[in-house]
């Protein structure tokens, strides 16, 4: 019984792509060369794929241009933050080395005014 019983074979599940056709382009040019046998009918199939190519290339360049643009922005934008970063950086050290300085002459001092009352208790 199932050796007689055929298995039709599925398009789906085979691996290989089935060539597709190309279509026959809708230019004037075209339709008035005839059939596809002319020579001129490879050369205009292949003029509309580098302009096809050619246009994708294009668009594919301007949307590169923008992302690095874009990013090129958000490096600015960066570079910026990190100055001011930088500048608040810098105006926190020169406060600390004024109030290093503040103590040391403060301590100066101190010792300065405990030299003259050790001074003052050893006469």
């Amino acid at each position: 019984m199932m050796a007689n019983h055929l298995v039709k074979p599925d398009s789906r599940n085979c691996k290989r792509p089935r060539e597709v056709e190309p279509e026959v382009l809708d230019s004037p040019l075209l339709s008035s060369l005839g059939k596809s046998d002319s020579p001129f009918f490879d050369y205009a199939g292949l003029f509309y794929k580098d302009e096809a190519l050619e246009k994708e290339l294009n668009d594919t360049s301007k949307e590169i241009n923008l992302m690095f643009f874009a990013y090129a922005k958000i490096l600015r934008q960066r570079a910026a933050v990190d100055a001011s970063y930088i500048k608040e950086i810098d105006g926190l050290f020169k406060e600390a080395n004024a109030i290093e300085n503040f103590l040391i002459q403060k301590r100066e001092l101190l010792r300065q005014r405990l030299t003259v009352i050790a001074n003052t208790l050893h006469k």
